[in-house]
């Protein structure tokens, strides 16, 4: 458990020291491209740890197995049929998958981090939830809403065809992230009708390529079932403080154009994720589509103490309140989540013997 800690309370004590800054400055130096490298090492080089990975262990198996046409069937998802077939070219494709996400969500939150006037803040708000319980137990949804991460950049920055291109690759990982093309279209301010009917056109084209043949199967197993997931109303409400505060006090937060728009699209929806979490039966689709509304916590945390407080005192209490609250909810995640025992004892793959899953070894418990 103690590594867990390690991550958190760096990014916690890193976030103490900072003062805020009213021009962002997003270049990289020393302490954060190593404390990346250790964030992509430990999510990516983890065994047996995480929600998702023994599924994810099974079914890569196929790949070994089988033809890459007939694998290919039991697999999900264009981009992440294509790194599997990659995976299955080594003897612990496994590692080569939870690499791969680790170095994606590492370095795109590199980036987001950056773009805030509080890196170390946005990286401690993200880290429980975000880092932990998505990167390391949603694998394809936590390699989609990475890219989303770097989608919502280039949006601030009125770039709206790199943003619907980002949220496309997502898209290739985790089709659900369609979804997230809207969004391009409800914050365009230029030849509105045009990018409306292209963005219109990309998201038809993407879910009858990405959706369509399995449409009925994703019903069957969130809907249809009514699926629930256990403490989706806490974070559905985690979501909709920050949701709530950001469309409250949204001047002061100095925002403009297309940035503002989007993220008061993306509060609105954080904030109507607690009724529809109340309302609808099947918590589990609120609670999965709910993971893209992460990034408004982060955010919105990373820049209310500067937006919201009159004093550096009052600037310092806000931070240190947030940092509270996250270091809070990690603790009772860790501790007393019905899922904690999946993400403890912590793994690393260097430290464990090897398996063969062509072989298949004495340790294959999946």
């Amino acid at each position: 458990m103690l590594i867990y800690w390690i991550f958190l309370g760096f990014a916690a004590f890193m976030a103490l020291l900072e003062q805020g800054v009213e021009k962002v400055n997003p270049r990289v130096n020393f302490v954060w491209i190593l404390y990346t490298i250790a964030l992509a090492l430990f999510i990516g080089g983890r065994w047996k740890t995480g929600g998702d990975w023994g599924n994810y262990y099974l079914n890569l198996e196929p790949f070994y197995w089988l033809t890459v046409d007939n694998a290919a069937v039991t697999s999900k998802d264009l981009g992440f049929t294509l790194l599997s077939i990659i995976a299955s070219q080594f003897t612990t494709g496994i590692v080569v998958i939870t690499m791969f996400s680790g170095i994606v969500m590492a370095v795109a939150l590199l980036f987001f981090c950056l773009a805030q006037p509080r890196p170390w803040l946005c990286m401690t708000v993200a880290y429980p939830y975000l880092v932990v319980v998505c990167g390391m137990g949603y694998i394809r949804q936590g390699i989609a809403i990475s890219f989303i991460l770097m989608g919502l950049l280039a949006l601030g920055r009125e770039k709206i065809g790199r943003y619907t291109l980002w949220v496309a690759i997502g898209a290739l990982f985790h089709a659900t992230a369609l979804g997230m093309v809207p969004l391009g279209a409800v914050v365009s301010r230029r030849n509105r009708l045009l990018v409306i009917a292209l963005i219109a056109a990309v998201t038809i084209i993407g879910f009858r390529t990405l959706i369509g043949s399995r449409a009925d199967v994703l019903v069957s197993s969130y809907v249809d079932v009514d699926a629930s997931s256990s403490g989706a109303l806490v974070r559905a409400l985690m979501a909709a403080l920050p949701g709530a505060i950001f469309l409250v006090f949204r001047k002061q937060f100095k925002l403009e154009g297309s940035s503002r728009l989007a993220w008061m699209a993306l509060s609105a929806a954080a904030v109507a994720s607690v009724p529809a979490t109340l309302l609808y039966s099947s918590s589990t689709v609120v609670d999965r589509l709910g993971l893209y509304l992460l990034p408004v916590q982060c955010f919105v945390y990373a820049r209310a103490p500067d937006a919201l407080a009159r004093s550096n005192q009052q600037r310092q209490l806000f931070a240190l309140g947030i940092l509270l609250l996250y270091l809070v909810v990690f603790f009772i995640f860790i501790n007393y989540s019905d899922h904690a025992a999946a993400w403890l004892p912590y793994r690393f793959y260097l430290f464990e013997n090897g398996i063969c899953l062509e072989c298949g070894g004495p340790d294959k418990s999946y």
